[in-house]
């Protein structure tokens, strides 16, 4: 019986340690089992030489336990503290503590919080993952909702005599969204948009396909980077939504007309993308837009607009 008492008594002691934390106001949720999993809305903002991965606050607490307020739980980074998610394997990662940064790897003992035992209240942890920008081609990084974020290791421990427990915690991140990182600034056309207008356009010359109209706009592509001595393979790709009557083509605001792309005589067509090179940090490369029409539509007189984003990318 004294056995099961011992037992009981140690319970005890490890729960008075135990914390919570919440992401936005939400509900509580323990961390057990030294380990927490939570779901974080996340924007990029981007910054001098980095994007931040932040737009949610996770607080954490000190769990409720009716004692008065004479202990604390100390937070703090651990060994290799950050551990990024797979779909930020190739590029430079860190942790944002408190405004100050870290690359990886982030090292151990860089304080995060001070919190008070049943003070009921939770601390901001004021930590967010954040990427370096780099200044060669790289593919935009498309995060969708339940993807592995990343992976915050911590060591928490206490002011408690008789709680000798100091757990290191595995915090896992993970997307409550989805959003898209560029974080290469390399550009197309210095990043300007790209007018591509018709003029007065004849009905009977618009085609019914890219190869079959005879209304084009001869534009130039420059590629630039801003590391020097870059030369490799990347991919332009054309995105944007598609003519309700042909997927290839771009949507007009007129819905019997659609806008398509074609490079060295032949489509590229929407969602897709065309290989090409830069060397020495610069390229280019001469592209044709060609406007179509709804098979069997006499499109009506008018003025029309479209919108579609030209990605540089990685093979």
């Amino acid at each position: 019986m004294k056995y099961l008492t011992g037992i009981v008594l140690l319970l005890l002691m490890h729960a008075a340690s135990a914390s919570q934390c919440n992401i936005n106001g939400g509900p509580w949720q323990e961390v057990t089992y030294d380990s927490i999993s939570v779901n974080v809305p996340i924007q990029a903002h981007s910054g001098s030489g980095r994007i931040d991965l932040d737009g949610y606050i996770m607080k954490c607490r000190f769990t409720p336990n009716g004692f008065p307020i004479v202990y604390s739980d100390f937070w703090h980074t651990w060994n290799n503290a950050l551990i990024p998610g797979p779909k930020f394997k190739n590029y430079k990662m860190g942790l944002r503590i408190k405004g100050v940064y870290y690359p990886v790897e982030v090292g151990p003992r860089i304080h995060l919080a001070t919190i008070k035992s049943n003070n009921r209240q939770g601390v901001d942890m004021n930590t967010y993952m954040y990427i370096l920008i780099q200044g060669s081609p790289g593919n935009p990084i498309d995060i969708r909702q339940g993807d592995h974020l990343g992976t915050v290791v911590l060591k928490q421990t206490n002011n408690n005599p008789n709680n000798p427990v100091e757990p290191i915690v595995r915090a896992e991140l993970y997307a409550d969204n989805n959003f898209v990182v560029e974080p290469s600034t390399c550009t197309i056309n210095n990043n300007q948009p790209i007018d591509v207008n018709f003029n007065q356009v004849d009905r009977t010359k618009i085609g019914e396909s890219v190869n079959s109209t005879t209304v084009r706009k001869n534009i130039r592509l420059n590629y630039s980077c801003p590391d020097p001595g870059i030369t490799m393979p990347i991919t332009i790709t054309f995105k944007g939504m598609p003519a309700s009557f042909d997927s290839g083509v771009l949507n007009m605001s007129n819905s019997n007309l659609g806008t398509g792309l074609m490079r060295s005589g032949a489509q590229v067509r929407l969602e897709s993308s065309f290989r090409t090179n830069i060397y020495n940090s610069s390229g280019g490369d001469d592209v044709i837009f060609a406007l179509t029409r709804r098979p069997g539509s006499v499109p009506a007189t008018g003025p029309f607009t479209g919108s579609a984003t030209l990605v540089m990318g990685v093979p």
